[in-house]
C-alpha cells in the first residue's frame, strides 16, 4: 500500500484516467483553436454594410435563417467546415437587402453604423 491508502495498481489506474483527461481537453482546445481561425479567415474581411449576395458569395450558402415576426429582418446562420459549435450569424434588413450586424462566433458583434 501507498501512503493514502491506495494500492499500486489503483494509483495506475487514476494516473491513466488523468492522462486521458488532459489529452481530452487539449483536443477539445485545439479544435476551438481551429474552430477560431477558420472562422476569423472566413469572416475577418466581411464588414456590415454589404449586400446579401456579398455575404452568400463570400462564406456559402447559409445553413439555416429565421426572420423576425415583423418579417424585417433576416438572420442567416453560416457554418464551418469543422462544423462549428458557435456559427457565423449575419442579420440582414428585407427592405434593402443590406447587412445590418456579423458575428463570426466569436461573441464580438459587429454592426452597420446606419442601423
Amino acid at each position: 500500500m501507498i501512503a493514502g491508502g491506495l494500492t499500486r495498481p489503483q494509483v495506475m489506474i487514476l494516473s491513466a484516467a488523468l492522462i486521458i483527461m488532459v489529452l481530452i481537453a487539449g483536443a477539445w482546445l485545439l479544435r476551438r483553436h481551429q474552430e477560431g481561425e477558420v472562422h476569423f479567415r472566413n469572416c475577418g474581411g466581411i464588414e456590415p454594410g454589404g449586400r446579401r449576395s456579398e455575404l452568400i458569395q463570400t462564406l456559402g450558402s447559409p445553413t439555416t435563417h429565421q426572420m423576425n415576426p415583423a418579417r424585417t429582418r433576416l438572420v442567416l446562420f453560416f457554418h464551418s467546415p469543422l462544423f462549428a459549435a458557435h456559427p457565423i450569424r449575419a442579420v440582414v434588413n428585407v427592405r434593402d437587402d443590406v447587412v445590418m450586424e456579423i458575428d463570426c462566433g466569436d461573441g464580438r458583434i459587429r454592426t452597420y453604423d446606419k442601423y
